[in-house]
């Protein structure tokens, strides 16, 4: 539920309430905003940090933390916008990005946010050149989605070229009925003889037919264009391509420090009968990977961290 940190109402009491946030993450209703924000500038009401009112904006979520985290990612993302191909080895690219992750969190989080800082300055600083050329690029992402519109307006042409086609030809079978009836008077009321009016029409006739069987051709050369355009594309890969030698990935399991008595092992949980009042989890849970002992396991840590911590 959204609530303002300053008068505290919320969506409950006020059913029109817009509520705003800043990058400090302290949300407030729109009319504190303008009371509080009325010169533009002033402290945050909780933290003392100096905000504009033209900062703020409408929150669409209702965890700020997830807002915060949302306007650190983007601002974050103009900086380091690097690509897989400006870097010799896919570990390097695996570990850049592992650290921006890390930037993310602690400046979502407040932790080491001068360190942080000055590390994304100096970033910014010594790659200026490459950060500059990378915001025109595109990613693959973002080229594989320009294809698909792409084929996605070719199919919708197509498709309205068809039904123009379809048109055309009811309209020429129309046609070709009225010309039949308009022979058939000719051939009562005009002196020309009948067959030079007969020649003349199975001429135009066989005309017709050719124009169809080329129009026909073509449509049949650009549907197969068509096709073999889109068995290519989805024959396209984005996987990383030929690197380098690289380990493996190893993994470890963590290390959880709960200061408490040591925990059973998960695949023993059942034998040492502490499933015995667990509810079963239903079919849907299980097909998503849940099981029984993480709920026991979650349990038996709520119960045992910082047991010994004094």
């Amino acid at each position: 539920m959204k609530e303002c940190t300053k008068c505290k109402s919320n969506e409950y009491t006020n059913k029109s309430l817009v509520m705003l946030i800043n990058e400090c993450a302290h949300p407030l209703c729109r009319n504190c905003v303008d009371n509080l924000y009325a010169r533009n500038a002033a402290p945050c009401h909780v933290c003392g940090r100096v905000l504009r009112k033209n900062t703020f904006w409408e929150q669409v979520f209702d965890d700020p933390l997830i807002e915060k985290e949302n306007n650190v990612r983007k601002r974050l993302k103009k900086i380091f916008n690097l690509k897989e191909d400006d870097f010799p080895t896919l570990q390097d690219y695996n570990d850049y990005l592992e650290q921006f992750e890390n930037y993310v969190f602690n400046l979502t989080n407040d932790e080491l946010v001068e360190e942080t800082e000055g590390v994304v300055n100096e970033f910014r600083e010594a790659n200026a050149e490459l950060i500059e050329k990378n915001r025109k690029r595109l990613d693959e992402d973002q080229l594989w989605v320009l294809d698909q519109l792409k084929q996605e307006r070719e199919q919708k042409k197509r498709i309205m070229d068809s039904q123009a086609a379809d048109l055309m030809a009811a309209n020429d079978k129309k046609a070709a009925i009225v010309d039949h009836k308009a022979i058939i008077d000719e051939l009562k009321n005009s002196q020309a003889p009948a067959e030079q009016i007969l020649d003349r029409e199975r001429k135009r006739q066989i005309e017709a037919e050719m124009e169809q069987k080329e129009e026909a051709e073509r449509k049949k050369r650009q549907q197969k264009a068509d096709a073999n355009r889109k068995r290519a594309a989805d024959q396209i890969s984005f996987s990383m391509g030929k690197r380098g030698a690289e380990t493996g990935f190893v993994y470890r399991p963590p290390v959880i420090h709960i200061n408490g008595p040591d925990l059973p092992p998960m695949d023993r949980l059942e034998e040492l009968g502490y499933l015995q009042h667990m509810r079963a989890p239903r079919s849907e849970a299980l097909a998503g990977g849940f099981e029984a002992a993480l709920g026991a396991a979650r349990a038996l840590i709520e119960a045992r961290v910082d047991l010994l911590i004094f």
